[in-house]
């Protein structure tokens, strides 16, 4: 017994140099364990993007090539599209991510100017600031939102247009994103999308530039492909009717839906 006393009094055996001897074990593990962890792909937000482009390009082109490049005229083929798709004078048009009024712009210089009810969200307050100077309409709304809804009453639009917005979310927000837009929708009224389809050749391109950009941790907004077995899940789910699954592109996949 005076032995084992003896040792227990050792620094060996020590309270202290358990601890130690434990805080050193654990430092490992810990960098063992980070060592096989990999990181994953940054991916910015659409706020950061928007940033950095204004902190490398004037104003106008930074607002420009946040939404792709191309402001005015992509923004007048996008309004032509609509109008083929089944907008008219009078109608209520809710444009969920308008970025920096790039079809906005395109509808304020055009017969819908003092025709029509608008109303666009988006997430960053810098595009919605530019948007609202470049149409210079009073009348029309452009709101902040920043989760998953469209700040309207249930059945008082006519249509609804997601141009590339489902390309930077995840399916279960896109699909969120879907079941408001038929909720303010009257009966009848028309939803466009526009998205990336994993079968297009053309999309296939930027996938493989997705798969380059992950070797590389590269920095930028995500890009999310979906197909036609998507919507059509989608549109059953929701009560909607597909009008349109392969309609003219702008780049991307264009896709009309009616609510039933």
């Amino acid at each position: 017994m005076r032995l084992k006393s003896l040792l227990q009094k050792l620094p060996l055996f020590s309270d202290k140099g358990d601890s130690v001897e434990r805080t050193i074990k654990e430092k490992q593990r810990a960098q063992r364990k980070k060592e096989k962890i990999v990181i994953p792909n940054l991916r910015l937000s659409y706020a950061e993007a928007t940033s950095q482009l204004l902190g490398k390009y004037d104003r106008a082109t930074a607002m420009s090539l946040a939404v792709g490049g191309d402001y005015e005229f992509m923004g007048d083929a996008l309004r032509v599209r609509l109008e083929r798709f089944g907008l008219k004078e009078g109608d209520y048009l809710i444009d969920v991510g308008c970025g920096s009024g790039r079809l906005a712009y395109a509808l304020s210089l055009s017969k819908y100017r003092d025709t029509i009810r608008y109303l666009g969200i988006d997430i960053v307050p810098a595009m919605l600031e530019f948007a609202v100077e470049k149409c210079q309409c009073p009348s029309w709304r452009f709101e902040l939102v920043t989760d998953l809804r469209i700040p309207e009453a249930d059945e008082c639009a006519d249509m609804v247009c997601f141009f590339s917005v489902f390309t930077h979310l995840m399916q279960e927000e896109s699909f969120i994103y879907l079941r408001e837009a038929q909720r303010v929708l009257k009966p009848g009224g028309k939803i466009v999308i526009s998205y990336f389809d994993m079968a297009d050749p053309k999309h296939w391109e930027i996938f493989e530039s997705n798969v380059n950009s992950v070797r590389g941790r590269q920095s930028k907004p995500m890009d999310i492909f979906l197909s036609e077995d998507f919507l059509n899940v989608w549109a059953q789910k929701l009560n909607l009717e597909i009008l349109n699954g392969r309609a003219p592109d702008c780049g991307q996949r264009t896709c009309i839906l009616q609510k039933l």
